[in-house]
């Protein structure tokens, strides 16, 4: 996301600026079923750091991902395993709000067509765009759509990020079927779920075939996304949407009204 700059002209109503390409139709609240995730609404700006710009390739996501930072990657891989994520689009708009231009980090859209908006930001520096984000969540809450700001420190409580690495390593393995269904098989008779090394231990399973699934979101994880957690299958879920990876990672969608003491750790930063 880029600092907010103040137009010179007149105060303009909200609504999305869309970059020449592509067309501006194919810039909306949710991709059509079928449509590829557009090019960002802006180009890349230059990264704070060598060596801090990604592209993402995640087989379950079907489009590569553009993240400017470390901590912009953390997302986009913690939220490819969300088994309710359809497309993760980089700075996919540009909100004008109050003559200020605002362009979020990321949409998300979910298999059910829901759409939310999501900022990655560094803790110490939420204050400074605490307002700005007050009149994103509100022109969006005004569409249906829900906005997020979170954290580094959300992003990588209990080392979660890393374990989101560690599990996409595997998810372009091509595993036999006949051992995905064994696994699959014993998955679905334990509803509550069990761990990954109890899983493992039940079917002779080795962990890499475990990860593989939990990266393709066939198998998935019952509250928070960890080597402790306990995985079960996607259909014994019961949160949907974006609701689902706000719970994960334990972030509530954004207040119109936040006040200085809200954050998205832990924190209720949202109704």
């Amino acid at each position: 996301m880029r600092k907010p700059s103040t137009s010179a002209g007149p105060t303009m109503p909200a609504t999305r600026a869309c970059a020449p390409e592509p067309p501006s139709d194919v810039i909306g609240a949710a991709l059509r079923p079928g449509d590829a995730p557009t090019s960002p609404a802006r180009r890349l700006i230059k990264p704070t750091t060598p060596r801090t710009v990604h592209l993402l390739n995640i087989p379950a996501l079907g489009f590569p991902v553009q993240a400017e930072a470390t901590t912009e990657a953390d997302f986009v891989r913690l939220a490819a395993l969300c088994p309710t994520v359809k497309h993760i689009v980089a700075q996919p708009c540009t909100l004008l709000l109050d003559g200020q231009e605002y362009t979020p980090d990321y949409r998300v859209e979910c298999h059910s067509g829901a759409v939310s908006y999501w900022e990655v930001k560094l803790e110490r520096r939420f204050d400074d765009y605490r307002a700005l984000f007050n009149q994103a969540a509100q022109y969006l809450h005004e569409r249906g759509e829900r906005f997020y700001a979170i954290s580094n420190t959300s992003l990588r409580v209990d080392g979660q990020h890393l374990h989101a690495e560690l599990l996409h390593r595997y998810g372009k393995a091509e595993p036999a079927e006949a051992d995905v269904s064994r696994v699959l098989s014993e998955a679905r008779i334990h509803p509550r779920g069990c761990s990954t090394l109890q899983l493992a231990a039940r079917t002779g399973a080795p962990l890499e075939l475990i990860y593989h699934l939990l990266a393709r979101r066939r198998l998935t994880f019952t509250r928070r996304i960890g080597k402790a957690d306990l995985i079960t299958l996607p259909e014994y879920l019961e949160k949907e949407d974006d609701l689902l990876l706000a719970n994960w990672l334990d972030v509530s969608p954004w207040r119109t009204d936040a006040g200085t003491d809200a954050r998205t750790a832990r924190w209720q930063a949202g109704p």
